[in-house]
């Protein structure tokens, strides 16, 4: 694995180094375990274009891909490979659907009206973060188009002629910051489609709700989406915030997911209750699921306490049990019951180490483990531990996984990187990755009257804070193909070279201080202004037990 990677980033720097004129490159390879896919790629960064090429090998197969985009009388001009957002105003459980297409196309966007134009062929993705590629699937013409019809209604138009035609139009209209509703219809890959969500938040609660409708082999548009999830009929989930010491939290919902690249979907029925109690140093709380898929019936139970003894030590308790009932054609076969019971102690040592002891309990079996995290200008480490419920693994719902997430900067600008994440069959997937930047003056500075480079004049800031208004720290985002961190006031800012929107994602699993949260709200994209144009964009997480069970969608 280590050949290939190494090989292909040579063939990569040394082609893209002899053609290109002047550019600040970003180099970086890597492997993942949930994709089979090893490789490299490298980024460049132009004056006026931006673009990267990237190979590696998927399933023992070698594949390339690359993109490039530029300015053009207001245009954004795009060609090679694009990852395009596939969002509509009814996306209020799940705003992260994409599809993968390679061709050539422009976009153009404002306060009233966005354009996105492209023609060529709907691709499959192959590779890592750290690489691009694709393979060509069929012959694709898209336009989307969103228009500002009044200070409160705007329409949204998602069109796409390939093999299979879709066709889906919708309204949002926004009554005030805090609630709005919108409507969605029409088909996708020859599929009926109808929605409606209603989206509420205020500093006392948070609401959402949704009704889908669709043919029973619905797709926004007939490619192969690594792990994307519909939601499907009704769904709902309500967040009430009665007091400064009490949250409450239910939901429903109805989930259509491949649990493996490529599968076809499977269904699941999830429901959800939750109480979380903080008290002084003191938390505590519990949990109710249930869930239903391939005619198994699931039921789970979280029970969890703890408390935090001034900055320096943190201890809790957790207790799961699930109980499942398998299809009525097995119904000889007794229920399957399960149960983990698991405690913690973290030891904050200073605001850069703290360590993590564990122990759990599970089929008669004890264990024990050991993690934490570490931070300095050199390294970046943290070993948790999450209790994901899993309602697509029916007989062992509950799940206590090992998340890893570190980078090491080894020299200069030459960092590794490894992450881990759970995928929905309950295994642990890892990646590995090294990336570094390399810079070339000739042909920037040639002669006076050439275009020379600077630093990206465009930048994305906010501000990350917790449901009681206060700075969070370690924060990670994903802005565009980049990821930030918040400082200590809970402030991130990321440079970008062109002035335009990117798509924003918060990563809870990639934070780097001492607690879990969840995402209460963030916008789905943010715009990269002047500095002295751009405005705070604001994230609101909440702070929940370090072992309570999550749900896995």
């Amino acid at each position: 694995m280590r050949l290939r990677v190494h090989s292909a980033l040579i063939m990569l720097v040394a082609l893209v180094a002899g053609s290109a004129a002047a550019q600040v490159f970003k180099v970086q390879g890597g492997a993942s375990t949930l994709l089979s896919a090893e490789g490299g790629s490298v980024e460049f960064n132009g004056p006026n274009y931006t673009g990267n090429i990237g190979a590696g090998f998927f399933d023992g197969h070698f594949e390339y891909g690359a993109e490039a985009r530029g300015k053009y009388h207001g245009y954004t001009v795009l060609a090679g490979d694009e990852s395009i957002p596939f969002v509509l105003p009814t996306d209020v459980f799940d705003s992260s659907h994409y599809f993968s297409a390679r061709g050539i196309g422009a976009m153009q966007k404002d306060a009233d009206h966005a354009i996105y134009a492209f023609a060529g062929a709907t691709s499959t993705w192959l590779g890592t973060g750290l690489f691009s590629a694709a393979t060509s699937n069929n012959p694709v013409g898209i336009f989307f188009y969103e228009r500002k019809l009044t200070d409160r209604l705007r329409f949204f138009s998602r069109d796409i002629v390939s093999n299979r035609q879709t066709a889906l139009q919708g309204l949002e209209w926004k009554q005030n910051k805090w609630l709005k509703a919108s409507l969605t219809s029409g088909i996708g890959s020859n599929q009926r489609y109808f929605a409606s969500a209603v989206d509420a938040e205020t500093q006392k609660f948070a609401f959402k709700a949704s009704y889908v409708l669709m043919g029973d082999t619905f797709q926004r548009v007939t490619v192969l989406s690594p792990l994307s999830s519909e939601v499907d009929k009704g769904n709902v989930q309500l967040l009430y915030k009665v007091n400064q010491f009490v949250t409450l939290m239910t939901g429903h919902q109805n989930i259509l997911e491949p649990i493996a690249l490529g599968a076809a979907m499977q269904q699941a029925t999830v429901n959800q209750m939750s109480a979380d109690v903080h008290i002084e140093r003191f938390y505590f709380g519990t949990g109710l699921f249930s869930s239903t898929t391939a005619g198994y019936s699931t039921q789970g139970t979280n029970f969890y306490g703890g408390r935090r003894f001034g900055r320096r030590l943190e201890a809790n308790a957790n207790y799961f049990k699930s109980t499942t009932r398998v299809p009525e054609i097995e119904s000889s076969v007794a229920p399957q019951s399960s149960v983990i019971i698991s405690g913690t102690v973290r030891e904050n040592f200073s605001s850069r180490f703290s360590l993590l002891q564990l122990i759990s309990r599970t089929s008669g079996e004890t264990t024990y483990a050991f993690g934490g995290d570490y931070t300095s200008n050199r390294l970046m480490l943290r070993v948790d531990y999450q209790n994901v419920y899993l309602p697509f693994r029916p007989t062992k719902p509950f799940e206590q996984a090992m998340a890893v997430n570190g980078s090491f900067r080894v020299s200069g600008p030459w960092q590794v990187t490894v992450a881990s994440n759970v995928a929905p069959d309950g295994h642990i997937r890892y990646a590995f990755g090294v990336s570094t930047y390399l810079y070339r003056i000739n042909g920037m500075i040639s002669n006076a009257s050439a275009e020379t480079f600077s630093i990206a004049k465009y930048v994305v800031q906010g501000v990350v804070k917790d449901d009681h208004g206060e700075p969070v720290e370690g924060a990670a985002l994903h802005i565009g193909k980049q990821v930030a961190y918040t400082d200590s006031a809970g402030r991130f800012m990321v440079r970008f070279s062109k002035r335009t929107f990117f798509p924003l994602s918060v990563v809870p699993e990639e934070f780097i201080n001492n607690g879990v949260f969840e995402v209460v709200s963030a916008p789905p994209q943010v715009k990269a202004e002047s500095e002295e144009m751009a405005s705070d964009f604001q994230v609101v997480v909440r702070l929940v037990p370090r072992h309570a069970a999550t749900q896995r969608q």
